[in-house]
């Protein structure tokens, strides 16, 4: 009997598959192919195999080699930077191994030497046995490997290494009485990793035993400490991992006849059956069954566990979306939830391909057998193609999906399917989650927009959302309509066409036009600005530890002023004031005082978390919006507060510095380095200006701002006292500012001092730190703030001291008031 192969689609991630061959040199690897020939009345199976490699490279190897190094570099640093507590385990150890009875000291120094020699001997001969003889090479140069670079280790550390790292490590700062490393240790267990002892029952046992008697002896009689014993393990674990990785481990798959077998006990007799691709976490064959059914075969293989978990976690990590990730790390995770979301599917009435079988292909692999559907997906069809009815279909096939809180996660052109009769079909539904939230179904919601909208047009893809979802339930997709929610497939299209999300929205606010003030989703946990700004805090945060590690401050605080301290306070209550002025003065609208100084303090909070002016400048932004002014308008007059905020700013730096000039207490002699540091990026920037685009550039960016505070500004002067409100409050912010610093000096230092001297310092300090990326200028402010009064005249110890004191009353106290206000705000529907 023979089988005419039909084209058709792939029902777990839509893409179409290859055609049939039987050449070797076509398009199957150049691996052994298998024919096996039924010759019973039903027919003939044919199985062609060639998408099993000899040699596979696990991914739950990089997962545990990354593990591995992290716990080397935990333990080093624990030993290095937490000596007391190391110290401290390192006695408790030491004490109660020398509790334990003489006999069973004597045993494990027994059973430590024999088994130094014994288990490799005896493991060599099992995998020769077995005839494992490359496994067995393998594991003999992992110990060697290992060995030779842990004695290299030891001497680098030994000739380079500073006394304290040797103290940490080893318990003495002299080389040459210890190794920083066990060779033997290491490479004992770099020998048991790659020979694989661990997961075969007694070798197991025997190993653990081995490895735990050469541990302890070290210990017991004082030549090694518990720290280098836990770095031995761990390098030797990491060693025999990368050589795993690196050379490869025979597979344990099935075989495609395995496969076939199952099938045919399960009642599905096939004809022919198809090795088609290898994929990340296993294989995809195509069949046919006896009486002509196709279906598609997917195999998960325990050697491939942990595939995608890396992007996974990262992906979870990044952004906000529903608890919990697609799958899981183990193939019988990776079984259960994809055939789970079939039956769910299938349940809820949705056009997927159903699910003939899950099962298991001996104890390192299991299928699953779905229908195969014949037709082409949208990615194959093209753009310009699609009817309306197609657009209905998917869109009522989403539909069927949310109704029983399905999400489907990844609705890219792939999945899609157009049968060559019937209904639309989705594939790809491993991909999603049952139970889902709002947020998975608005993601969804985007997706097959952005997917619609690629295919035809936004117009068409948003009128056919509306017909099947409605208006309301379409429109929640607008906060989520954002590139970063959309799977790879559909991101990767949809950064070629960049204007498309754009116009989909367009479309979506048609509808209704209110739904244009409709804030985005935050879909973003970590960004780069994030990323910045956690290492540039924990730089300012080191730098700052240790400024105050030379500092005795409960001295300093015994001796400050209490009184100078209360005025402190108060001037910090005067810049929340200040600024509610300098932001009601530039909004010609009528506003609340009590709540525009609330959103002040709500600033404060805001800035503990981004960087300076732009925490403060969103929160007023949205409350100006919330208070009944078009965006438009906010955002202008957020700018003009912004622009006379800076020139006034500059103004009183200048006058002030001529001031405190004229004192001759101020010895500033910059480095030459920083001179030429601040003429060379003059001089780049000049050259820069010269060039064409450059300038455009700088054009485009400045000429929206004045756009929009122009027409502002000329609103505001049919207001003047308006005007003097805001440049007021902007005064007053800044002079309870410098003021505050004053007093915070004075709360430690009685004896003479230039006020003029200290307001600058304030003012170029806080210029400085409206640069910096950290939260609030967070270590760049402080260390401004140090470095100037400490160049005024004041003691370095006192400039430390009241910088704390400054920093404290402006940044940190005003953030408890400032969480309260910002959730009051948030409540009464003011932010």
């Amino acid at each position: 009997m023979s089988v005419e192969p039909r084209p058709s689609v792939d029902p777990v991630d839509g893409r179409p598959e290859a055609p049939v061959t039987t050449s070797r040199d076509q398009s199957l690897p150049d691996y052994p192919l298998e024919r096996t020939f039924d010759d019973d009345s039903h027919g003939t199976l044919v199985i062609e195999d060639g998408v099993i490699p000899r040699r596979v490279r696990r991914p739950a190897d990089v997962i545990r080699l990354s593990l591995a190094i992290l716990g080397m570099a935990v333990l080093v640093a624990v030993a290095y930077f937490l000596s007391a507590t190391s110290t401290g385990i390192e006695e408790d150890v030491t004490q109660v191994s020398g509790r334990l009875p003489s006999f069973l000291l004597l045993a494990l120094n027994v059973i430590g030497a024999l088994g130094l020699l014994g288990l490799p001997i005896a493991a060599a001969i099992d995998l020769l046995v077995r005839k494992r003889g490359r496994q067995l090479v393998e594991a003999i140069g992992a110990m060697v490997v290992a060995t030779a670079l842990a004695v290299l280790i030891a001497a680098l550390v030994a000739l380079w290494g500073s006394s304290k790292l040797l103290l940490a490590l080893t318990g003495t700062d002299e080389p040459s009485r210890v190794f920083v490393l066990n060779p033997l240790i290491v490479g004992l267990v770099a020998f048991i990793t790659v020979a694989r002892l661990l997961g075969r029952g007694r070798w197991g046992v025997f190993a653990v035993i081995t490895v735990v008697a050469v541990s302890v002896g070290p210990i017991t009689n004082g030549s090694s400490t518990v720290v280098v014993i836990g770095l031995s393990l761990l390098l030797g674990w990491a060693v025999g991992l990368g050589a795993r990785y690196a050379l490869g481990t025979p597979t344990t798959r099935p075989s495609g006849i395995q496969v076939a077998d199952v099938l045919d006990r399960a009642g599905l007799p096939l004809t022919l059956l198809r090795a088609d691709r290898h994929t990340a976490r296993g294989r995809q064959y195509s069949a046919y069954t006896r009486s002509g059914s196709p279906l598609r075969v997917v195999v998960f293989d325990r050697d491939l566990e942990g595939a995608g978990v890396g992007a996974a976690a990262w992906r979870n990590l990044r952004l906000r979306t529903d608890p919990g990730s697609p799958g899981g790390f183990s193939m019988r995770a990776q079984l259960e939830h994809a055939a789970l979301m079939t039956y769910a599917g299938t349940a809820a009435g949705a056009p997927v391909p159903a699910l003939r079988l899950a099962s298991e292909v001996g104890p390192d692999s299991t299928l699953l057998a779905y229908d195969q559907i014949p037709g082409t997906t949208w990615a194959e069809i093209g753009p310009g193609v699609l009817t309306d009815a197609d657009l209905d279909a998917a869109f009522t096939a989403v539909q069927r999906l949310h109704r029983d809180r399905i999400a489907h996660r990844a609705l890219s052109a792939e999945q899609i399917i157009r049968p060559r009769e019937g209904q639309v079909w989705l594939a790809g539904l491993q991909h999603g989650t049952i139970a889902a939230g709002d947020l998975a179904e608005r993601i969804d919601l985007a997706e097959i927009l952005a997917t619609a909208a690629l295919m035809t047009d936004p117009a068409r893809a948003v009128a056919a959302g509306a017909r099947v979802f409605g208006e309301e339930k379409i429109l929640r997709a607008l906060p989520a309509l954002q590139i970063v929610a959309l799977s790879s497939d559909t991101r990767r299209r949809v950064r070629k066409n960049k204007k498309l999300l754009g116009l989909v929205r367009e479309e979506l606010v048609a509808l209704r036009p209110s739904a244009a003030e409709t804030p985005p989703i935050e879909l973003r946990r970590i960004t780069p600005r994030t990323l910045l700004t956690i290492v540039a805090g924990t730089i300012a945060g080191y730098v700052l530890l240790s400024q105050l590690a030379q500092v005795d401050l409960v001295g300093l605080v015994r001796q400050a002023d209490l009184r100078w301290a209360l005025v402190a306070l108060v001037l910090s209550f005067l810049t929340f004031v200040g600024a509610s002025l300098s932001l009601s003065g530039f909004v010609p609208e009528q506003l609340s005082h009590v709540r525009t100084f609330a959103a002040q303090l709500a600033a404060a909070f805001a800035t503990l978390v981004s960087p300076p002016t732009v925490g403060a400048v969103a929160v007023n932004v949205r409350y100006l919006q919330r208070s009944g002014l078009h965006p438009a308008l906010a955002a202008a007059s957020v700018g003009v507060s912004q622009v006379f905020a800076f020139v006034l700013h500059i103004a009183m730096l200048f006058i002030v510095g001529i001031l405190a000039g004229t004192n001759s207490s101020i010895e500033l002699q910059p480095p030459a380095w920083a001179i030429w540091a601040v003429v060379g990026v003059v001089l780049i920037l000049a050259l820069l200006l010269m060039f064409g685009p450059v300038r455009k550039i700088l054009v485009d960016r400045v000429r929206p701002i004045f756009n929009e505070v122009g027409p502002r500004l000329v609103t505001l002067t049919q207001q003047p006292w308006k005007i003097v409100e805001g440049m007021g409050g902007i005064l007053l912010l800044n002079a309870a500012f410098a003021l505050c610093m004053i007093a915070c000096v004075e709360a430690f230092d009685s004896g003479p001092m230039n006020y003029a001297a200290i307001a600058l310092v304030y003012l170029a300090g806080s210029t400085l730190g409206q640069a910096a990326p950290t939260p609030g200028g967070l270590g760049a402010v402080e260390a401004a703030y140090v470095f100037g009064l400490t160049a005024a005249g004041v003691d370095s110890g006192v400039a430390v001291s009241a910088t704390l004191l400054f920093r404290l009353l402006t940044f940190w106290l005003p953030t408890l008031p400032g969480y309260w206000s910002f959730n009051w705000l948030q409540r009464v529907g003011s932010l």
